[in-house]
């Protein structure tokens, strides 16, 4: 049997967005799936299709016992029908492993991002754009909420081991570290005891499994957003710009998050010579009354700026460009501002984040 990962922790650790699961119009997040393929992987596990994908296509199933904890853990699921919540998860599409790499690169040294995902589009557009990386060192991605399955990390760091890794850097593509489902990844990796989630197996493996910190107050995310506001401003000293967040559902995460936007806001006021900066968090995931405060408090931020004579921009700190950016609209319809709808992962920054968190990961742990 093997033992429990060995884990060294580098640095310090796009929130968990199930709200959009209950809408009823949800899209699935990586439509026209093909199904399961015939070529063997690395580790000889379940199947790979002709892409390198493992379970790509498959749906969510969930037993009594996963609902119950569900909604133990997940306050907006607490009174809503188990059949919705069944039907939810089956829009959320896979979580699913996609081994970038070619099947011939061997490395002592591999490579493990973790994400929510960008749908079927976008994460074929990622998986393009990590290819300095996957050229470099054997290379899995592990997409997916990870709400109920944890088969898809397993397979990954079996897969990378199998290619030579000894070590392998786990990236986490969050906002935060201050959110559930860096909490679930947490848990999944044996890096803490109690699933945010439903309970899944935890990753075994004899590799040392090196964290990189996310991307909190990391100064490329700061230019990210300092370009995103200059992208949409005529005249920076006559405007105001808010830095909006999707926001945890705690109170505790969101007063953190909302200190982490402090810091953008102050990099954007100064840098880019604008009249003055705001922050807002929605907290699209806390319960309703939360969320109405906050759109609430948010508008009147936008309304207190036009009085001033600004002219208002809005940019967000979302990873992705999708769901939230529409809850966005509706909470500001009806007030004078011009947003920039940009995700953080459009902006080559995003990329060039990642293969600094690799290097300086296995940097620190002695590569």
């Amino acid at each position: 049997m093997r033992n429990l990962m060995k884990i060294m922790v580098v640095g310090t650790l796009i929130s968990s967005p199930y709200s959009m699961l209950l809408a009823e119009d949800a899209a699935d997040l990586h439509a026209g799936h093909e199904g399961h393929g015939t070529q063997s992987g690395h580790s000889g596990h379940a199947a790979m299709d002709e892409q390198g994908r493992r379970f790509y296509g498959m749906e969510h199933s969930l037993t009594d016992e996963q609902i119950a904890e569900l909604k133990q853990r997940i306050e907006q699921y607490r009174h809503v029908p188990d059949q919705k919540i069944a039907e939810s998860m089956e829009r959320m599409g896979s979580s699913y492993e996609w081994y970038i790499s070619d099947s011939e690169l061997q490395g002592d040294a591999g490579v493990l991002v973790v994400a929510h995902g960008f749908r079927d589009v976008g994460d074929r557009i990622f998986r393009e754009r990590l290819s300095k990386v996957s050229t470099s060192y054997p290379t899995a991605l592990g997409l997916g909420m990870s709400m109920t399955m944890s088969d898809h990390l397993q397979y990954a760091v079996d897969d990378l081991q199998a290619a030579g890794a000894e070590r392998i850097v786990v990236v986490p593509v969050v906002s935060n570290s201050h959110n559930s489902l860096m909490r679930q990844w947490n848990y999944i990796f044996g890096r803490s005891d109690e699933p945010s989630y439903a309970t899944v197996p935890q990753v075994t493996t004899d590799a040392d499994l090196v964290f990189a910190p996310t991307p909190e107050n990391h100064p490329l995310f700061a230019e990210v957003l300092l370009d995103y506001a200059l992208e949409i401003s005529d005249e920076p000293a006559k405007e105001f710009v808010l830095v909006v967040a999707h926001g945890p559902e705690s109170a505790e995460d969101n007063l953190i998050t909302l200190d982490i936007l402090s810091d953008y806001a102050a990099y954007i006021q100064k840098n880019g010579r604008f009249a003055d900066t705001g922050i807002a968090s929605l907290q699209d995931d806390a319960p309703a009354q939360v969320r109405q405060a906050n759109v609430k408090a948010m508008r009147e931020e936008v309304q207190a700026a036009q009085a001033a004579g600004y002219r208002v921009l809005v940019v967000t700190s979302l990873i992705g460009a999708r769901v939230v950016q529409a809850e966005l609209r509706r909470a500001l319809r009806g007030l004078d501002y011009t947003f920039n709808a940009k995700g953080i992962a459009q902006h080559d920054n995003f990329i060039r984040w990642i293969e600094v968190s690799v290097d300086e990961a296995l940097a620190a742990s002695g590569d």
